[in-house]
């Protein structure tokens, strides 16, 4: 009895780890599995944006922690350094640079 409570509890958990996966996670893959996921992109203590699907320069917005204006910047292609998550909070697109 116990064996099946736990391995219900445990399919469960796992279900609901696939449905609360951040939107911005673009494809669900992560760093660890070797592949980068689009957009926001937090990866241990470091902040990254993953510019991905074209080859045209994207402009970003940065929000920063403790209430600190944040900024617009432009990035290309593939991974940017924003620095590390205790001084960004998130970072999304905003359109074309």
């Amino acid at each position: 009895m116990r064996k099946r409570i736990l391995t219900a509890i445990g399919g469960t958990l796992a279900a609901l780890a696939l449905t609360t996966a951040p939107a911005s996670a673009g494809t669900g893959a992560t760093a660890e599995a070797g592949v980068l996921a689009c957009g926001w992109d937090p990866r241990g203590a470091v902040a990254y944006y993953n510019h991905c699907g074209s080859s045209d320069p994207v402009l970003i917005r940065v929000e920063r922690t403790f209430d600190r204006p944040g900024y617009d910047q432009c990035v290309g292609p593939g991974s940017t350094l924003l620095g590390m998550l205790y001084d960004i909070k998130y970072a999304w697109a905003k359109g074309p640079c």
